[in-house]
C-alpha cells in the first residue's frame, strides 16, 4: 500500500492509513464499538439482513464491508432506512483519535458518532446496566512523579485529571429515552465518565510487579467530579474532538444550499457526539459480567444506539455526504 501526504496519509484511492476508508463507504450517522464480533453482532440489526441463512459470526452479506490493515472493521448499510455505519476500532484513546479523524476526512457535511462500549462502574450501577455519560473527562499517567529526579513542580501527584469535556445533550437525552425503553429505566445510569490512559495503573488497579501508585485513585477520581461513575479507555477523545471538530467539512454542503458558506456555519462543530457503556465490572463489589449477560444486552442496547442515530436531527439531505456512487446507494439498488 503506497501512501503520499505525510502530513494527512492516503494512498492512491483516496483510503486512510489506518481506518483504511474511503468516500462513500462511511455515512454520516456513525456507531463505533471495540470489538469486531460486537460489530458484526451489531450489524444483524440493519435492514435487509437475511439472519436465517447468515452464521452469528459472519458478516451478512448484503452490506459493505471492509477490514483495516491496521485492525479497523467497518460495516455499512441502512437501519430503518436511514444510511448507517458500524466501526469497531479496538481499544484505547489513539484508537479514537484514528477513528474520528480519518472518517472526518472522508464525510462531507455534520456526522453523529455515537460510542457503545464497556467500562468498570465506580457507581452502583450493576453488571450488566447501561451507563450515559454526559460528560468526560481524561485521567492520565503522570510519568514524571515515577522519574528519580522528580521534582515538586512537575510531579506532584501521581495521576492528571482533565476539565471535563460534555456529550451532545440531544444525543443523551435520547440516549436514556431508547435505552430505558430498551432494558427498563432502573438499569440505565446518567453521570460522569473517566477515560483513562491504560487499563491497568491509571484504572485503578493493583499490581506489585509495578509502582503504580494508584491506590488512592478511585477517591480522587469521585473528589475531582463527584458524578464520575465509570471508568474506560475511549469515551474523552470522541467528546473531546467532537467539541474541537471545526465548521470546515460543513462548507461544500452549506455552498451547495445556499450558494455560499455564512460566518455562523464555520463556527458550528461539525461532529455531535454521545455514547453509552455496558457494565462490565463492578470495581466496588469487584463483579465481572458473564457471556450470557453480555449475549443479552448487546443487542439490545445496539438497538437503542441505531433508534438514536436516525432519530436525532442531523440535517437535510442535501447537507449530507452525497448517495451517488456511495456504498449504500450500491445496497438499495440491489
Amino acid at each position: 500500500m503506497s501512501m503520499t501526504n505525510a502530513n494527512f496519509p492516503m494512498d492512491a484511492e483516496g483510503r486512510t492509513y489506518h481506518v483504511g476508508i474511503k468516500r462513500g463507504e462511511l455515512a454520516n450517522r456513525i456507531l463505533t464499538v471495540g470489538d469486531p464480533a460486537r460489530a458484526i453482532t451489531l450489524s444483524r440489526s440493519l435492514d435487509g439482513v437475511d439472519l436465517e441463512n447468515t452464521p452469528p459470526k459472519a458478516i451478512p452479506s448484503n452490506l459493505f464491508s471492509f477490514a483495516s490493515h491496521r485492525g479497523f472493521l467497518t460495516i455499512t448499510g441502512h437501519y430503518h432506512g436511514v444510511p448507517v455505519s458500524i466501526v469497531a476500532i479496538g481499544m484505547g484513546v489513539s484508537m479514537m483519535d484514528f477513528f474520528v479523524r480519518e472518517c472526518r476526512a472522508v464525510v462531507d457535511g455534520p456526522m453523529i458518532i455515537i460510542r457503545l462500549g464497556s467500562c468498570g462502574s465506580l457507581s452502583d450501577a450493576a453488571v450488566g446496566d447501561i451507563c450515559v455519560p454526559s460528560g468526560s473527562y481524561l485521567v492520565q499517567r503522570n510519568v514524571d512523579y515515577f522519574s528519580e529526579d522528580a521534582s515538586p513542580a512537575t510531579a506532584t501527584k501521581p495521576y492528571h485529571l482533565s476539565k471535563v469535556f460534555e456529550a451532545d445533550p440531544d444525543i443523551t437525552q435520547t440516549l436514556v429515552k431508547n435505552m430505558s425503553s430498551k432494558l427498563g429505566s432502573d438499569h440505565v445510569w446518567s453521570g460522569i465518565n473517566a477515560t483513562a490512559d491504560s487499563f491497568y495503573s491509571s484504572q485503578g488497579r493493583q499490581d506489585n510487579n509495578f509502582v503504580d501508585a494508584n491506590q488512592e485513585l478511585f477517591e480522587e477520581l469521585v473528589k475531582h467530579n463527584p458524578k464520575t461513575m465509570t471508568l474506560e479507555m475511549e469515551t474523552f477523545v470522541l467528546y473531546h474532538l467532537a467539541k474541537t471538530s471545526t465548521g470546515a467539512p460543513l462548507i461544500k454542503s452549506a455552498e451547495a444550499k445556499n450558494g455560499t458558506a455564512s460566518a455562523e456555519v464555520l463556527k458550528k462543530n461539525s461532529i455531535r457526539a454521545g455514547a453509552c457503556m455496558m457494565v462490565f465490572a463492578q470495581r466496588k463489589t469487584n463483579g465481572f459480567i458473564s457471556k450470557e449477560d453480555v449475549a443479552r444486552v448487546e443487542p439490545m442496547a445496539g438497538k437503542a444506539v441505531f433508534d438514536s442515530l436516525v432519530e436525532v436531527q442531523l440535517g437535510a439531505e442535501e447537507e449530507l455526504h452525497p448517495s451517488a456512487g456511495s456504498v449504500w446507494e450500491t445496497a438499495q439498488a440491489i
